[in-house]
Order: structure tokens, then C-alpha cells, then sequence
């Protein structure tokens, strides 16, 4: 068998048909053995603006189809191989290793052209995210602009062809104008601008530009005492290697967060700039089988999580901590919260994942959603064929496929996660899948079809279990029920969001989080008020304000 889409589509059909009627586990070994290998070749899909993640050494760790595309990288190459020359690439290392500042990159794209890349570590010691410079302007930005000095439509258009660096007959193309008129619209801009050259209008309206763009950067990541942003640290703990981001304020209220399988853990500005605002110290360590640390040959890989997050807490000094857990960090949280009950304040599943009690769970989810699912219930080696060829895609043509390939069916989340804000998110979780080869995705998807209703009652502290109105991939009654079998459970329908809510409601979330943990009488630091268990808190009152 091939690995051509009919060749694969055909493989999926017959699971269907095995889902249905049931076909002879021979058959389905056969499948198996005819799976076309992880590692082939693809044609890159296309995309407008180069985009990479690296890592502190320069190494490509991740990158979108206009990156694959007009640079020629691979994964595990150095950025250095494209820059314009040794020298410039050791500036550009030199700079940004003692700067959180931005520092551009001058790099040569595989037609012999030259672009700007503008990197930017977000974290201290952690990776580094490239993004081309593209000639434009904001239009947010133009619209201001416009009202504050009276562009005329004509004027605002032959304003972006000018910044585009088109000239008065591509412009004049463009508008289907005569180049004379454009050439008058040009004037008149220069005019209203206060401006006496094409080249000084040009350079004004750029840096208006770069002084919104770095303002709009300030305000994400100013923190509010000042604090420099953490993370990306590797500890060694005592179970071996363990990757750790921290992210918000180092004295605000504890947050520990057991991550999901593919939104990332601190690639989102969004999550960054929430934390710090409300004032939470969110500790968010790699899950065994992503990023740097290890999944083990053997062994309760969720034991192992909770074991690791209970040495960092020590490690800070922390009492208790509020968890916050994203799609099957549910289990990882309810799986602590029993474990080392007085280490937990409350817990926030966003979204939840609930234990696989019936396949009818799966009825309203789309046919390849359910395939998958029966999968990895029934044959777990064809499921780490589908996830390893799903990684091998997303290398070749880049990160832009992974929303097709995780959300196919499910309209509403793939295209929350095709929004350009959402690409470092999406590349930093490409980035901690790959480099175990998708070890720890491919135990999240055997966990995820798992039954763990056992563990539900062992949890004595409140848990608020929120779900996207417009998911298709949960079950909505799952999720219910889930809530309702917890001794202090609480549901909540979360309105315009999918499995995506991660990303899209970051600052929801984060402020369910604040609430409940003031609620439940957590405080900063050492976090050692008494415990308010014996009332239960109004969760689903406050949620829906």
C-alpha cells in the first residue's frame, strides 16, 4: 500500500466497516502490516509568511508550509544554513542571547532572494520564534489613519500599494487606474501627510507601524511587578530529565497545569499575557513522552506526572496549588487530586476529556474522530500508525496541515486554529510531539479511550468541568455526567468555543482559575489558609456571569 490520500482513505473505510460489522483480527493485521510507512515525502502546502520555531542552539524545531517552502529547511537543520552569511548569523546569536528584545535575521530563500526574519525569545532560555517581515501596514492602523487625516478610499488604496513597494504602474493595475492618477493620489497623500517625498512617506508610515507593533508587544508582556518571564527550564529531578515552563508572576497564586496533547504549553501570547494580569504563577511541566522528558519503557506513565509535579511543588515551596488541566490532563489532574489530596485547592478541566465508559460517546463525533477511537480501543498499533504518519505530514508540509489532520470534521476548530495568532501555539506543540516522536501523543490517545470512572470518587476537592458549545470531538453528556459523578463537580457549557477553547478562551479560563481559587480560600506563595472544602463553591453560578 501507498501512501497516497485513496490508498489511506481506503484503509479507513475498511476500519469503518470494522467498527460496524467486525472484521477478523487477521484482517486487521493485514491492515496493519500494509500501513504505509511514518517517514515519506509530501508536497508543502502553501502560505503567505515565513514562520519558524528554534531552539536556543538554532536549530529548526518547527515550521509553517511558506518556511518549508521558500527555505528549503528541514527539521533538526540550523537556521545558520540560510542566513546571508556566517558573520550575520553569529550576530544575530550574539544579540539575542543577552536580549528579550526582537533581533532580525537577514536570510537567503531558496530562489536566491533575500528576507527578514525578526526572532524573539518569549521565554528566558527557551526557544526562539522567527517570523518574516512583510511589507504592510496594520489595518487597524490604515483606518486610524485615515480618519485622523481624511484619506479618500482611492488614497488609502494607492497608500497600501506604495508600502507594499509596488510601483505607480503596478498600483495603477491593480485599481484598474491610469499610472497618471495614481501618480496624483501619491502627491495627494504626501500632501496630507506633511511629507515631501515618496521615500519620506514611506518611512513615516513604517514607523508608525513598528511603534504600534512594539507598544501592542509591551502590553502582552509587561508583567506587572516587573518580573522577567520564566521557563523552558530543564531540571533534573529525581525520576530523571524533566522539561518545566513557568509562566505569569513568581509570587502569585500557584497554578499547576498538566498540558494536552496539542495546544502547546506557553507558545500562546495569550496565556502569557492572562497569567501575568491576574496576578497567577502557572507551572506547567513537560508530560512524560513530550519535549525533554522521558517516557518510560514501563510503569504508570500518569503515576510518574503526578510524582514529578509533587517534587516541583516542593522544590518552589508550595503547599497547595490550584491544577488546571487541558483534554486528558483531566485524567492527570483527578489522578493527583486523589493521590495527594492536600497538595490541591480545586481543579479547572478545560476543556475536560471524561473517561470512556461507552462507545456511544462517540455517536455525534465525525466518522474519522470515531475510527480513531475504535483504534485505539481495539487495535492501539494501527492508532501510533495514523499518529506517526500525522507527524511525518506536519514535518514535510508544515505546521498549517495540523488542523485539517487533528479537527477533519470539525469546521468550527479548524478554523479557530487556522487564525494567524494561533501558529506559535500550534508549532510549539508540533515542537514537543516531535521530539520524542510522537511517544507521549500516541499514550494520550490510548489514555483518551480509557476507563477511569473508578478514580472519579476519590476526588474531594471542586472541580469545574468546562466544555465548547461547539465541540465535536467530547461528548457533552459525557462531560455532564462527569461533573455530576464527582463528589464536587461542576458543568459548564462554554459559549462560541470548541475542543479549541485552550487557545481561543485563554483569558476565560485563566479567570475561572483566579475565581475559583479565591473561592477556595488559596492565597499567594506558601498558599496555607484553611481549607473551605466543607462548602461547596458556586462554580456554575460564577461561570456563567
Amino acid at each position: 500500500m501507498t501512501d497516497s490520500p485513496s490508498a489511506i482513505n481506503l484503509m479507513l473505510s475498511q476500519l469503518e466497516l470494522a467498527m460496524q460489522d467486525g472484521l477478523p483480527r487477521e484482517h486487521l493485521q493485514k491492515l496493519l502490516r500494509d500501513a504505509p510507512p511514518s517517514r515519506t515525502s509530501v508536497t508543502a502546502a502553501s502560505a503567505d509568511r515565513i514562520s519558524l520555531l528554534i531552539d536556543a542552539a538554532g536549530v529548526v524545531i518547527s515550521q509553517n508550509s511558506a518556511a518549508v517552502q521558500t527555505l528549503g529547511l528541514s527539521l533538526g537543520m540550523s537556521i545558520a544554513e540560510v542566513a546571508w552569511s556566517p558573520e550575520s548569523a553569529q550576530c544575530f546569536f550574539d544579540l539575542i542571547a543577552g536580549s528579550d528584545a526582537p533581533v532580525p535575521l537577514p536570510v537567503s530563500k531558496s530562489d536566491g532572494k533575500a528576507a527578514f526574519l525578526m526572532g524573539i525569545r518569549t521565554e528566558q532560555g527557551g526557544n526562539i520564534e522567527l517570523s518574516e517581515v512583510v511589507r504592510g501596514i496594520d489595518q487597524s492602523l490604515l483606518s486610524g489613519l485615515a480618519s485622523s487625516i481624511g484619506l479618500t478610499r482611492s488614497e488609502v488604496q494607492a497608500l497600501e500599494g506604495v508600502i507594499a513597494g509596488k510601483s505607480a504602474e503596478d498600483v495603477a493595475a491593480d485599481l484598474n487606474r491610469k499610472p497618471s492618477t495614481v501618480r496624483q493620489l501619491i502627491k495627494d497623500l504626501m500632501a496630507k501627510m506633511g511629507v515631501h517625498t515618496q521615500q519620506q512617506l514611506i518611512s513615516t508610515v513604517y514607523s508608525m507601524s513598528l511603534m504600534a507593533r512594539r507598544e501592542h508587544s509591551l502590553a502582552q508582556v509587561r508583567a506587572p511587578n516587573g518580573d522577567t518571564p520564566k521557563g523552558a527550564t530543564l531540571r533534573i529531578a529525581t525520576t530523571g530529565k524533566l522539561g518545566l515552563h513557568q509562566i505569569g508572576i513568581s509570587d502569585g497564586m500557584p497554578v499547576l497545569l498538566f498540558h494536552g496533547a496539542i495546544f502547546g504549553i506557553a507558545g500562546h501570547e495569550g496565556l502569557r499575557a492572562a497569567a501575568e494580569i491576574l496576578g497567577l504563577n502557572i507551572m506547567a511541566p513537560e508530560r512524560p513522552g513530550y519535549g525533554h522528558t522521558p517516557l518510560p519503557s514501563g510503569g504508570d506513565v500518569v503515576d510518574l506526572a503526578c510524582d514529578q509535579a509533587v517534587e516541583i511543588l516542593d522544590t518552589m515551596g508550595i503547599d497547595r496549588a490550584i491544577l488546571l488541566c487541558h483534554e486528558i490532563g483531566t485524567l492527570y489532574g483527578v489522578r493527583f487530586a486523589h493521590r495527594h489530596k492536600d497538595r490541591v485547592a480545586a481543579i479547572v478541566a478545560a476543556p475536560t476529556t471524561p473517561p470512556m465508559q461507552s462507545w456511544s460517546q462517540t455517536a455525534d463525533m465525525p466518522k474519522r474522530h470515531r475510527i480513531h477511537a475504535w483504534a485505539a480501543q481495539n487495535l492501539p498499533e494501527l492508532m501510533d500508525k495514523f499518529v506517526g504518519l500525522g507527524l511525518a505530514q506536519i514535518a514535510r508540509k508544515g505546521i498549517d496541515v495540523l488542523p485539517k489532520l487533528v479537527f477533519d470534521g470539525c469546521d468550527f476548530d479548524q478554523k479557530m486554529l487556522m487564525r494567524p495568532e494561533m501558529s506559535m501555539a500550534l508549532q510549539e506543540a508540533f515542537s514537543l510531539a516531535w521530539a520524542q516522536e510522537g511517544a507521549g501523543f500516541r499514550m494520550d490517545m490510548r489514555l483518551t479511550n480509557l476507563n477511569w470512572q473508578s478514580e472519579i470518587a476519590k476526588v474531594q476537592v471542586p472541580v469545574l468541568c468546562l466544555h465548547g458549545k461547539e465541540s465535536l470531538t467530547v461528548s457533552a453528556m459525557a462531560v455532564a455526567r462527569l461533573a455530576a459523578d464527582l463528589p464536587y463537580g461542576y458543568f459548564h457549557q462554554v459559549e462560541n468555543a470548541g475542543h479549541s477553547m485552550p487557545l481561543s478562551h485563554t483569558a476565560y479560563i485563566l479567570r475561572q482559575v483566579s475565581a475559583l481559587a479565591r473561592d477556595c480560600g488559596l492565597s499567594p506563595k506558601l498558599c496555607e489558609a484553611p481549607s473551605l472544602f466543607d462548602r461547596p463553591v458556586s462554580v456554575t453560578a460564577r461561570s456563567q456571569q
